[in-house]
């Protein structure tokens, strides 16, 4: 894998948001493991750790197994 060294930026389509939102997502990878999103046209963008999003899936997942079990 290459280190990054600027932020890369990609376009999401179609994706599942609730209402009012829009369906297209620009996901951005910025230095450092931090995740960007925001809409399409939109200057807002909302930022959060690839550590930290990792381990509130892992964390998810763990309760999903367990009320399975259940």
């Amino acid at each position: 894998m290459t280190d990054l060294r600027r932020p890369v930026k990609r376009v999401a389509r179609g994706c599942t948001v609730p209402h009012g939102v829009n369906p297209t997502l620009v996901i951005a990878l910025h230095p450092g493991g931090v995740i960007g999103l925001r809409e399409s046209r939109r200057r807002q963008e909302y930022l959060v750790e690839a550590g930290a999003l990792y381990a509130q899936l892992v964390a998810k997942a763990a309760r999903a197994a367990k009320r399975a079990r259940r």
